[in-house]
């Protein structure tokens, strides 16, 4: 199967101030989101979320609101055509020593698994070095997309895109 695990905060969202979505308020797609997800979905590529959300350990959400907030996030998206096979989620804080958190690899070798998916032709595309690091780790090749509010480069992704658009170009370009 193609796929492209996406991170989800500062790369198909804009990141809320304090970098924790904390309600569907929250949640604000950036313009070529949808644009992005169903250019990608037309090309043949299933989308995987692939996302840390701190906030739960540091007790500013619960699992539940995360789901809420998550279902919430999923029907945004529904205007692109574009299926989310799954969302996976690490509920843990930087401090916890877990082994989802990105950069670990556990979430995407989790879903290959889970969906059958051939990592070395699938893409991991975040906005964050511990993006790159989770996908590389895994076995993907890497997009990192210059959208965080504190963008900080990843020398070791295959190739960085200004927005979420110019990462799905260059996916479908070099598949």
């Amino acid at each position: 199967m193609k796929a492209v695990f996406l991170d989800r905060d500062g790369t198909i969202i804009n990141d809320p101030n304090d970098l924790r979505v904390k309600s569907e308020s929250d949640l604000n797609l950036f313009a070529d989101t949808i644009e992005s997800l169903r250019l990608l979905s037309d090309n043949g590529f299933a989308i995987i979320i692939i996302t840390n959300q701190a906030g739960i350990a540091e007790g500013l959400i619960t699992k539940d609101d995360y789901l809420r907030i998550n279902d919430a996030f999923v029907q945004m998206l529904k205007p692109s055509g574009a299926t989310i096979l799954k969302t996976y989620m690490c509920p843990h804080g930087e401090s916890d020593d877990c082994e989802c958190r990105k950069p670990k690899p556990k979430m995407i070798l989790d879903a290959a698994k889970d969906f059958d998916v051939d990592l070395k032709s699938a893409f991991m595309v975040g906005d964050r070095p511990s993006d790159i690091a989770a996908g590389i780790a895994a076995g993907t090749r890497t997009v990192m997309v210059k959208t965080a509010n504190t963008y900080v480069p990843a020398p070791n992704a295959e190739h960085t895109a200004d927005t979420l658009l110019d990462a799905a170009k260059y996916i479908i370009a070099n598949t």
